[in-house]
């Protein structure tokens, strides 16, 4: 059921991300074009123009229409690429707040299935977005990259494997899906604790939000300060690396800890405190 749940959800959240994705492919290719086609060189100069030359007027309105076209996709591709990501966030919320908590709540909580599988549903699609999201990205970012350049990204890559070497990576990779995971359900948390009121419910989601924020920071701190304290101690001949790398480890397991505990709290909210009004 859930497998069936998932597809459902990845079919209706596909319609917002599809077509933004290849506009920012599309934008991404335009871009390059105009940055480096030899047919987009703009080789005008105000210090060297004059009206009073046709030759040299009719090249300044083909650079500066050029400069327009080349300036203008820029701007369309900045713009896409922002709303990317503030799409993908929207979404997210979105599509826990209507479909589980809105008017579509009372249809999705017929189904056979338990709580935790719905929050478990939006979290795995969520998450599957966000990646697809952050990829399309790093393409069109790749594509707007001079070719020349592109063997020092792959050094970089080989260095950082050289430097953490694959655990480390492994670890890296782990702490950032977590850190997500966390992220995402931190979100449903809050719009689930929200809605325990009968008024004014995104609001007082948004301050559940800041709230349970203020407190993972103020343990994140803590985490840190203690920490600080051990190394300056007992520890003082630590590397740097190997800090960084216990320190990863360390909020590796502490993302992995709170986001159970959101899962649980979200699961626990909507099956037994569930408030449709």
């Amino acid at each position: 059921m859930l497998v069936k749940m998932m597809k459902y959800e990845i079919k209706a959240t596909s319609r917002w991300f599809l077509p933004l994705y290849v506009s920012v492919l599309i934008f991404s290719l335009i871009n390059r074009f105009t940055l480096y086609s030899p047919y987009m060189n703009n080789k005008f100069s105000f210090v060297s123009s004059s009206i009073n030359n046709p030759a040299v007027a009719g090249n300044s309105f083909s650079s500066v229409m050029k400069g327009i076209i080349s300036a203008l996709s820029m701007f369309i591709y900045v713009t896409l690429f922002i709303g990317l990501f503030v799409a993908t966030l929207i979404v997210v919320i979105q599509r826990y707040y209507k479909s589980l908590l809105g008017d579509e709540g009372y249809l999705m909580f017929t189904l056979p299935v338990n709580s935790w599988q719905h929050i478990l549903n939006k979290l795995l699609v969520s998450m599957l977005w966000c990646f697809l999201s952050t990829l399309v990205a790093i393409c069109s970012i790749l594509i707007l990259i001079p070719a020349g350049s592109i063997h020092e990204i792959t050094n970089a890559f080989r260095q950082l494997e050289e430097l953490f070497g694959i655990p480390g990576i492994i670890n890296l990779l782990l702490f950032m899906i977590l850190g997500l995971t966390l992220s995402i359900l931190q979100i449903y948390s809050a719009i689930s604790l929200g809605h325990l009121f009968n008024k004014h419910k995104l609001l007082l989601s948004f301050a559940m939000y800041l709230g349970i924020d203020a407190v993972k920071q103020f343990i994140s701190l803590i985490i840190l300060a203690v920490i600080a304290s051990a190394t300056s101690t007992q520890f003082s001949d630590i590397d740097g690396l190997n800090l960084f790398k216990n320190i990863m480890g360390i909020f590796t397991v502490f993302c992995a800890v709170f986001s159970a505990g959101h899962f649980f709290l979200t699961s626990y909210l909507t099956k037994w405190k569930l408030n449709l009004e």
